[in-house]
């Protein structure tokens, strides 16, 4: 009786799953990455980097090898600067961060200015970023003149602080503005005039506030981007500003931007945070203590002490630059 033959081996055409479903997975945890990047604080970005090594823990489905995230190092360490200080992290990576930060400086300076303590000081967000326009009104400057005046200095401490705060890494464009009225003086042209403006104020906010120098630009346009183009007085105390721009990191490569942060060890970087958030909090101290020493002068005045311990519990509630260490 002759032998059945053995049916032939059916060869498995769907193996190509397996790997197309590795392939997908890894795809999707990309996504989830990059959106997380985006959209979750620190804290958040940490645990989910801890449940994605977990979730991939297991042995590959095709080769049974190690996971394919051991071996790695932390992804928020693999940069050559042995990464950033965490306080820096969201600025870099979080659009809405940068978002938020921008609306929460901008309703400050209204309040502020609306107080007077930021008289002739205002602000905007457009596709460039952040924009405080300092109007001069021969506040800021003397005509013909790029020597901050004392109120002048006082403005910038105060927005010095709110930039100072939130961020550390952004480019700040400072741009100077003046009136068609030709200079007179040391000064040739408007061109030279606008130009000293912001360099002046560049260089003050970098020495008070110790922004690293190479985030910083200053550039003079004249008279040739009026806000108003009619021919008064006051159309040209308008004209007369200087706009302090906080870049969005999206744009900052059209600018030449060079990471400073990213370029100094972990070390570095906090000391320099760290002088930063000192000189907010010894500013915000000496204004409370201005404070109480008013206090106490009208203590003896019904009408005048409760306003001014409002102001003190204000300056108090809102001191709390240490969250950024």
């Amino acid at each position: 009786m002759a032998r059945k033959k053995q049916p032939e081996e059916h060869e498995n055409l769907e193996r190509w799953m397996v790997s197309y479903a590795d392939f997908l997975t890894l795809l999707f945890a990309t996504f989830v990455v990059l959106y997380a990047l985006s959209q979750i604080n620190l804290e958040q970005f940490k645990n989910l980097e801890v449940s994605m090594k977990k979730a991939f823990s297991a042995p590959s489905l095709i080769q049974g090898d190690k996971n394919i995230m051991d071996g790695g190092d932390n992804i928020l360490d693999s940069n050559p600067a042995n990464s950033m200080i965490d306080s820096l992290m969201l600025e870099m990576v979080s659009p809405a961060y940068e978002q938020d930060s921008f609306e929460q400086i901008k309703k400050e300076i209204e309040a502020m200015n609306k107080t007077g303590e930021l008289d002739g000081v205002s602000a905007s967000i457009d596709e460039r970023g952040l924009v405080i326009k300092m109007n001069d009104k021969n506040i800021l400057f003397k005509s013909g003149s790029a020597d901050l005046s004392p109120e002048a200095k006082k403005m910038l401490d105060v927005i010095g602080k709110l930039i100072v705060q939130k961020f550390a890494m952004h480019m700040i464009k400072v741009e100077g503005h003046t009136d068609p009225v030709p200079s007179s003086g040391r000064y040739p042209s408007n061109w030279e005039l606008s130009s000293a403006r912001a360099s002046s104020i560049v260089r003050y906010l970098q020495g008070t506030f110790k922004i690293l120098p190479d985030l910083f630009s200053a550039v003079g346009y004249a008279d040739t981007r009026p806000v108003d183009k009619s021919k008064t007085k006051e159309a040209y105390a308008k004209n007369r500003r200087v706009e302090i721009v906080v870049l969005r990191n999206q744009i900052k490569n059209l600018e030449h931007f060079q990471n400073s942060f990213m370029s100094l060890p972990k070390e570095e970087q906090q000391k320099l945070r760290n002088q930063q958030v000192d000189i907010v909090n010894n500013m915000e101290n000496q204004e409370i203590k201005k404070i109480e020493e008013r206090l106490k002068k009208n203590q003896q005045a019904a009408e005048q002490a409760p306003s001014t311990q409002t102001e003190l519990n204000y300056w108090k509630e809102t001191n709390k630059i240490d969250s950024l260490k």
